[in-house]
This record gives C-alpha cells, sequence and structure tokens, in this order.
C-alpha cells in the first residue's frame, strides 16, 4: 500500500515538473518567433516588441504564433507561411541570398572602405611632402626665387 502511495506521488512530482518546464519550451519558442516577424501595422517593430495597445496587426499575429506552437509546428514553418502570405517584409532581418546578402556585407564593405581612406588621409598629413630640391636629388636647400634674392639684398643694403 505504501509502495503504491509513494508511486503516485512520485508520479505526481514528476508531472508537475514536466508540465512547466513544457510551457517554458513553449514561451522560449514563442519569443524565437515573435523575434524574427515584424509587426504589419506601421510600427515596424519585432513582433514581441510593438507595444501598441490592441494592435490590430500584432495581437492576430500573436495568436496565430502561440496557436501553432501549440500544435507543434516548427518556428520556421510558421515564419515561412507569415513570408508566404505578407511577403519577406514581415522578416526583421533579411536573408542570406540573392541580393539580400548585400545588406550583410555593405556594412563591413563600407567599414572597411573607411578605415582605408582615413589611413591615407592620415599618412598623408603626417608625411612631409617631398620638396624640389629632394626630388631633384641635390640634397641641398632648394634654390630661392632671384626676385626674392634681389629684395634681401636691397634690403640689406638700406640697413
Amino acid at each position: 500500500m505504501r509502495s503504491r502511495v509513494l508511486a503516485v506521488a512520485v508520479l505526481a512530482c514528476l508531472l508537475a515538473w514536466a508540465l512547466p518546464a513544457q510551457d517554458r519550451d513553449i514561451n522560449r519558442l514563442y519569443r524565437q518567433a515573435c523575434d524574427r516577424l515584424i509587426c504589419q501595422c506601421g510600427c515596424n517593430e519585432q513582433l514581441s516588441v510593438c507595444s501598441m495597445q490592441n494592435c490590430s496587426s500584432a495581437t492576430p499575429m500573436r495568436a496565430e504564433v502561440r496557436e501553432r506552437l501549440q500544435k507543434g509546428e516548427t518556428i520556421d514553418q510558421i515564419v515561412e507561411s507569415f513570408v508566404q502570405r505578407m511577403g519577406p517584409k514581415v522578416l526583421s532581418a533579411p536573408t542570406t541570398k540573392g541580393f539580400d546578402l548585400t545588406a550583410w556585407v555593405m556594412p563591413f564593405l563600407a567599414l572597411c572602405l573607411g578605415i582605408v581612406v582615413v589611413g591615407w588621409i592620415v599618412v598623408k598629413m603626417v608625411r612631409p611632402a617631398p620638396s624640389a630640391a629632394g626630388a631633384a636629388g641635390t640634397g641641398g636647400p632648394a634654390p630661392v626665387d632671384p626676385r626674392v634674392e634681389k629684395e634681401l639684398r636691397e634690403f640689406e643694403e638700406e640697413s
């Protein structure tokens, strides 16, 4: 008799522990699915973030996501069905295929190009410009304009 009571108590504890874990999994999957979708009310926020009360778009979309998760569908199936119905504008991030790949690549290319341009400008500002004499290879001072020399001589004679 005691073994039956103990077995029923253990079974009840296991069931009580397992059910919340399943609910936690559904809540986690629900959040992940809603994070991949954009609300279509015009707020351009993720479905999980749209804060408009009784939103005409978010409320039914959230209900559909939760219902489909409880039926056992995967996140990818749910998201794909929304994309088929509403188009790619419902996705919160561009795909990694075709032209959408540029949305992932261009920021890194722009950053690299910016680093190169800034580096080039810094090098130009730090490195002294080669003088005409240095370019000729004489190693001496740059030639002075004869008019300047004439003015200097006249100034020295006056003083």
